[in-house]
């Protein structure tokens, strides 16, 4: 099915649905289940959705919940679901944050400001992605690290010479304490 269902090559921001062939099997078809999510205009939920209809997945949908629709118009704009696709609100948020916060710039941003990414390279980052995934949209495994130290989140448990050992100190502590206020 992906050799013959190709989806849109190129986001452009437009609606597409799959048109099934003449004298072939039908495309994929799957239904969108946002479970508790609130379905709200431009929900990244919406944005799964427009990424697996471009990748040729026929889903029944509506192109009112997308980024870029104008409730007054009754119409999408394409060139605002575009410029969210590539980014762009992302790279002008990172541009006026580096000029008015640079401090929390460098904090929100830091593995951008690591990978010399600046705002306005995000849109040329998105392209070669979707090419990449164009070209082998098969998963790949990456290593994991194993951490040197696991994380514990409980504390452990003393021994019964660890427990009397401090309540031994907290005596001698607070008597300390009465011997120095009693001077």
């Amino acid at each position: 099915l992906a050799d013959k269902y190709q989806g849109q090559v190129e986001a452009t921001g437009e609606d597409y649905n799959v048109e099934p062939l003449e004298d072939g099997p039908r495309p994929f078809k799957a239904f969108l289940d946002v479970g508790l999510v609130r379905t709200t205009t431009g929900h990244r939920v919406f944005a799964c959705l427009k990424g697996a209809l471009d990748g040729g997945v026929d889903i029944p949908h509506s192109e009112t919940r997308f980024c870029g629709f104008d409730k007054e118009k009754k119409k999408l704009d394409a060139e605002v679901l575009r410029e969210h696709i590539f980014g762009q609100h992302v790279a002008e948020y990172m541009n006026t944050m580096k000029d008015e916060e640079p401090q929390k710039y460098q904090e929100q941003f830091a593995k951008y400001v690591e990978a010399e990414v600046e705002g306005d390279d995000l849109e040329d980052l998105y392209k070669n992605a979707h090419a990449a995934i164009r070209a082998d949209p098969s998963s790949k495994l990456t290593e994991k690290k194993v951490p040197e130290v696991q994380k514990r989140f409980h504390q452990v448990r003393r021994s019964l010479q660890q427990r009397k050992d401090r309540v031994r100190q907290r005596k001698e502590q607070i008597a300390k304490k009465l011997a120095a206020g009693a001077e």
